[in-house]
């Protein structure tokens, strides 16, 4: 877009030179047949500069985008992009009469990961959860790390049931999944889910903690579960 733009614009350096020339009494016609290779330069080399300027720019614009509405480290939504999109969702489940179901997960334990094997293993862990879960969503279903290791999945058009089915198919891929932590040495993590579906005239903080009082309920009856 930005390129297409910058592209546009290049065009103003002829006409622009065009138009002085035009008002100090040249034939334009005779000009531009006399400086042709001038011309030419002027429309091909600007649009060229134009064109990689505006690629850079767009560039540029796109990675702040994704610094605002992305986690750094696991490479999905951050808490700010998932509070907005939680809004919007409830609008439009509201005015279509359509289900939004939440799924809300905390890993296990995690301080004793990153107390044992340190940090960088715990980023690992955050990194593989992520990867585990994308595989096992749909691919307009709104992902997020609202935490330290607090993962939020919000679902449009999803029935409770097929909420709490989905939230039991990360929880058995997460338990499966083993993570290399050294030589010949792996961990396995566990997490607690919370399962809430929006009820009408439920605003979007009522429905949040709907969720993690959900989660909260899956620490307290032993962890590793869903509840909803």
């Amino acid at each position: 877009m930005r390129s297409l733009q910058a592209a546009t614009f290049s065009i103003g350096a002829p006409l622009g030179w065009l138009l002085i020339r035009y008002l100090e009494g040249a034939d334009i016609s005779q000009d531009i047949q006399s400086n042709v290779l001038l011309y030419a330069y002027l429309l091909f080399g600007t649009l060229i500069v134009f064109i990689l300027f505006g690629a850079y720019v767009g560039n540029k614009e796109k990675y702040i985008t994704e610094l605002a509405v992305k986690d750094p480290l696991t490479q999905i939504h951050n808490r700010r992009f998932f509070i907005g999109r939680l809004t919007e969702e409830i609008s439009r489940a509201s005015r279509y009469q359509k289900p939004l179901s939440m799924i809300y997960f905390d890993l296990d334990h995690f301080k004793v990961v990153n107390d044992t094997y340190g940090h960088p293993v715990g980023d690992k862990v955050l990194v593989k959860v992520a990867r585990e879960v994308k595989k096992n969503i749909r691919s307009h279903d709104i992902f997020a790390r609202t935490g330290g290791e607090e993962f939020a999945i919000l679902l449009p058009q999803c029935e409770i049931a097929n909420a709490v089915a989905n939230a039991e198919r990360i929880r058995l891929g997460l338990e499966k999944m083993a993570i290399e932590v050294g030589s010949n040495k792996s961990i396995n993590v566990t997490a607690s889910f919370g399962v809430t579906s929006w009820q009408k005239e439920q605003s979007a903080s009522e429905f949040y903690n709907c969720a993690d009082k959900n989660l909260y309920a899956a620490k307290e009856k032993g962890r590793n579960c869903v509840v909803s």
